[in-house]
């Protein structure tokens, strides 16, 4: 459960810490389709998500999502809080997470946090973004944000609102499983988006790990 990426979702670095790898850069020429080169500089590569989005402006949220921190008795919460970019199928998605990165020691609260030390590997962040390009489609892939800043002006419990602003974010496409960047992978940037929604509680407040008292538990996959 705890194997995150990328979420933002709205939901996708200046030093990586998924792996050992660098991201491959996107087009030479700047261009904007999400196709470019492969790693051996002839293969044509398709990136599912764009190589440069501009400001989305404000979002609805697809998923506002409070959950308990699997084995934390329900003690901890984690948030998701996702939305689908305009005229596509690609997802951003953020992820907030009691004890983790920017909250170490205490939970998630308000206020502006850079991507950067702990929030650069899905293991140790607790402001995670991640992306997902051409969701649902044969050419889908996911991305993991590298640098940026996540803006949260409100957060809270069930059925409060919840707000997130991602700046200057770019991505790094990452291997779904192993949770790795892949080299010589795809590249996204995204300008700006404000996703914003109700929090909505998933599983019950106690009880055993996972989910908390054996209630539905929030997925670990972006959009979903």
């Amino acid at each position: 459960m705890r194997q995150i990426l990328l979420s933002i979702l709205v939901v996708v670095s200046t030093g990586c810490m998924i792996g050992d790898t660098t991201p491959g850069g996107g087009d030479d020429d700047g261009g904007g389709d999400g196709t470019g080169p492969g790693p051996d500089g002839a293969t044509p590569r398709t990136c599912s998500l764009p190589d440069n989005t501009a400001d989305t402006g404000d979002l609805a949220a697809l998923k506002a999502q409070q959950c308990n921190v699997p084995g934390s008795q329900g003690t901890r919460k984690w948030y998701r809080l996702s939305a689908t970019l305009p005229g596509s199928m690609d997802v951003v998605q953020v992820e907030l997470w009691d004890g983790l990165g920017a909250f170490t020691g205490g939970t998630v609260a308000v206020g502006t946090y850079p991507i950067s030390g702990a929030e650069l590997a899905p293991a140790t962040c607790g402001v995670c973004v991640r992306g997902l390009g051409d969701k649902g489609q044969a050419g889908q892939k996911e991305y993991f944000a590298t640098s940026g800043s996540v803006q949260v002006t409100a957060v809270g419990g069930n059925g409060t609102p919840i707000s997130a602003t991602l700046t200057n974010a770019t991505f790094a496409e990452v291997d779904p499983t192993a949770r790795t960047l892949v080299s010589g992978g795809c590249t996204a940037n995204v300008a700006r988006a404000k996703v914003s929604g109700t929090v909505v509680t998933v599983g019950s407040g106690g009880g055993g790990g996972g989910g908390g008292g054996g209630g539905a538990q929030c997925p670990a996959t972006v959009g979903d």
